[in-house]
């Protein structure tokens, strides 16, 4: 290769240049020439391509360290099992605890249960008593901003304050909650003290979340909580989520649905809002909000019309069923669905065929279901109990879920001695009665028949 350097060609020779030009000429023919700029341009792509490949010799493969080694002074690590305390379902968490202290935790994906998820709740759990944000003194609002006090401070306040509520608008000015955070002692030492106080203004947030499931289902299927467990879900051949969230309030039981889904499984979600769990659905059902009932009737008039329902089941477990049907073929024709909760016939009967021709089936209801304005929620829930019991499997009993948790499967001939169950009847037509059994008042066209002795 030869560098050269471009001349201004003035048109002047000499003896001397024209040697040289032969030179070059002669040279050029030998090998290539390039100009300055090209000798340039060309060393630095060089020079960076030997750089780049010096440091491939730097990478190395990554040692994790000894957490032990790695903590100042030689602090003793300990991995330890534990369960989050959040609910009842039991998500595995694996508390990473450094001299006694919980520095950190970690998902255990081994867990049958949880299978390495958490809810934001588990997610947060050491946040709860190691958390930085977390109250740990009495605080007090004054101008505007939040003082530290003392505790006997903040005892003597709120006291007098309380004395002084009492005394001006008597015991019952005060109504205290409790929380499923709380232990069984500590939830009859808050009753106890109410009572001190001189009043039972005393409740529980199950009174919102469960009261309702308990009126409902207890009346309906004799036992007042959920049937099922994940084990029902993931062998499920269909699944209809009514009223529940489940991917932001319960992702745990999502990810067992998930699961079904990959073995074939259908989903179908009724939500008036497109939900995240409705993202996840075969078939995604809008209507109009507290018009859970039409819905659930506009269903079933399809499964009785075509035959679809479990007649050996109804006969050897259900009792008020035929009532049930006449209502539904009489009162609840599709029109009438369509104009209470805005879902036409061709949807009900497209969810309908699908519960039918893949069973068994769950049902997952949750507070969007038994929340609601329409009727009274034990109604919802009863009306529930009836669609499961029209729908269920020949090879299963029908299926249903409390909570957006789980769901259950009992064999029809795994009880040797048949268990009549009361159905229930809605009707378009506002109209109240009285279970003479239990005693429990339903309204907005709930009726029960009763069960048999």
């Amino acid at each position: 290769m030869l560098l050269t350097r471009k001349s201004a060609g003035d048109g002047t020779t000499s003896s001397s240049r024209a040697f040289v030009d032969n030179l070059a000429r002669g040279l050029s023919r030998a090998m290539p020439t390039m100009d300055r700029r090209k000798f340039l341009r060309r060393s630095g792509l060089g020079l960076g391509a030997g750089i780049a490949a010096s440091q491939l010799s730097l990478v190395r493969k990554a040692q994790a360290a000894d957490p032990a080694a790695a903590s100042s002074g030689g602090a003793k690590v300990e991995v330890k099992r534990t369960v989050c305390t959040h609910c009842s379902v039991g998500c595995a968490v694996d508390a990473v605890v450094e001299n006694g202290v919980w520095v950190r935790q970690e998902p255990v994906f081994d867990s049958p249960i949880s299978m390495g998820g958490h809810c934001a709740k588990g997610g947060a759990l050491r946040e709860n008593a190691h958390g930085e944000f977390r109250l740990k003194y009495p605080m007090k609002l004054v101008d505007g901003k939040y003082q530290r006090i003392s505790w006997d401070q903040a005892l003597d306040e709120i006291s007098a304050k309380m004395l002084k509520l009492r005394e001006e608008s008597g015991p019952d000015s005060v109504f205290i909650v409790g929380s499923c955070k709380s232990n069984n002692e500590q939830g009859y030492l808050l009753r106890k003290w109410m009572t001190l106080w001189g009043s039972n203004n005393c409740d529980h947030r199950a009174r919102i979340c469960h009261s309702t499931t308990v009126a409902g289902v207890a009346n309906t299927w004799g036992y007042g909580a959920m049937t099922n467990s994940y084990n029902d879900m993931r062998n499920a051949k269909s699944a209809i989520y009514l009223g529940s969230n489940a991917a932001e309030a319960h992702p745990v039981s999502l990810l067992h649905m998930l699961h079904a889904k990959e073995t074939g499984c259908k989903m179908i979600v009724v939500d008036p809002r497109f939900t995240r769990t409705a993202a996840k659905a075969d078939q995604y059902v809008r209507l109009r909000s507290g018009t859970d009932i039409a819905f659930i009737y506009g269903v079933m008039y399809h499964v009785f019309k075509n035959g679809w329902e479990d007649k050996k089941y109804l006969e050897d477990r259900v009792y008020g069923m035929e009532k049930v049907r006449e209502t539904v073929l009489a009162e609840w024709t599709p029109d009438k669905v369509e104009a209470v909760s805005g879902v036409n016939e061709e949807t009900c009967f497209k969810v309908a065929k699908t519960l039918a021709e893949n069973r068994p089936g769950t049902l997952v209801w949750c507070m969007g279901g038994r929340s609601t304005a329409s009727a009274t929620p034990s109604c919802v829930r009863r009306a529930c109990c009836s669609w499961c019991w029209a729908t269920s499997a020949s090879a299963a009993a029908a299926r249903t879920s409390s909570a957006a948790t789980t769901t259950c499967r009992a064999s029809p001939t795994s009880v040797r001695t048949p268990i009549r169950c009361p159905a229930t009847t809605a009707s378009p037509k506002a109209r109240s009665s009285t279970s003479l059994r239990s005693g429990v008042s339903t309204s907005s066209g709930s009726r029960s028949a009763m069960r048999r002795a």
